[in-house]
């Protein structure tokens, strides 16, 4: 695809069909925050970075990922394959963090936050010091920047970008559970281990599902990569013309707000 820009190489290649070309064509060049040369050193630990986060990956990327470790393999097929035979928080809709990890997480960020190394990312290659998942990283991932080389409004920028990306994953990983037999219910019960703030003392105490939990999550599907990589083929396939559809009025919202912040490129 022609007049691909900056901003479409922050972003998994199963975007680049689907999304508005104006988006993918954006000038987007970000030169004071780098994740090769942390710039908050000695605020944040050299070897953590801003990567003492774990990310939501909707069910779509963690297939697109399985796919890819199946011709290439390397620390993140055993990540993977960890968290789902493990039932640790793979979910239908996507692999989150544990529901003890987000409680404090959601409490503490903001004295831990690139100290803590119990909090360092999962996906995060310790021998490399870099993203293990870099082409397929979620939409938190791709719109952190701690500083912005255009300033207040570059910030502005990053944080619209996460509500558009934010917005189109979770759309996109509810279609293709809606594809595959999940009803409005079904989906729903799935948001609930997302970003939580409180939790019972049953959830704390332990980092997986309870296995009758995940079985009644997983309605009938007892293959779980298969799931997630079939939820991939149903996203890849998916049309322009669909995606808008399936966008509807706060999608083209999100869209143009997030647009309109971008001309701060171009000036």
């Amino acid at each position: 695809m022609t007049g691909l820009s900056e901003y479409s190489h922050l972003i998994s290649s199963v975007y680049h069909k689907l999304l508005n070309p104006k988006v993918l064509s954006l000038p987007i060049i970000e030169s004071k925050a780098t994740c090769g040369a942390c710039i908050q050193v000695p605020r944040y630990e050299n070897h953590l970075k801003c990567c003492t986060f774990h990310p939501f990956l909707p069910n779509y990327l963690v297939g697109k990922i399985l796919l890819e470790e199946q011709e290439s393999p390397s620390f993140i097929s055993n990540v993977m394959k960890h968290k789902i035979s493990n039932r640790v928080y793979a979910l239908p809709i996507g692999i989150t963090a544990p529901i003890s990890y987000q409680v404090d997480f959601n409490k503490y960020k903001d004295k831990k936050f690139g100290k803590n190394p119990d909090w360092l990312c999962p996906y995060y290659n310790l021998q490399n010091q870099n993203c293990g998942i870099w082409e397929n990283k979620g939409s938190v991932c791709t719109s952190f920047y701690c500083e912005s080389s255009k300033g207040k409004k570059g910030k502005v920028f990053w944080e619209k970008s996460l509500n558009y990306l934010s917005y189109i994953e979770m759309a996109f990983a509810e279609e293709a559970l809606v594809n595959l037999d999940f009803s409005p219910r079904q989906v729903s019960e799935q948001l609930d281990f997302l970003n939580r703030k409180k939790a019972t003392r049953e959830e704390l105490k332990q980092d997986y599902l309870d296995a009758k939990l995940d079985q009644k999550l997983w309605n009938h599907y007892t293959d779980k990569q298969a799931f997630y990589i079939k939820c991939y083929e149903i996203v890849k396939k998916m049309e322009r013309p669909a995606v808008q559809e399936l966008m509807g009025d706060l999608g083209e919202k999100l869209e143009n707000d997030f647009l309109k912040s971008g001309a701060i490129w171009s000036d």
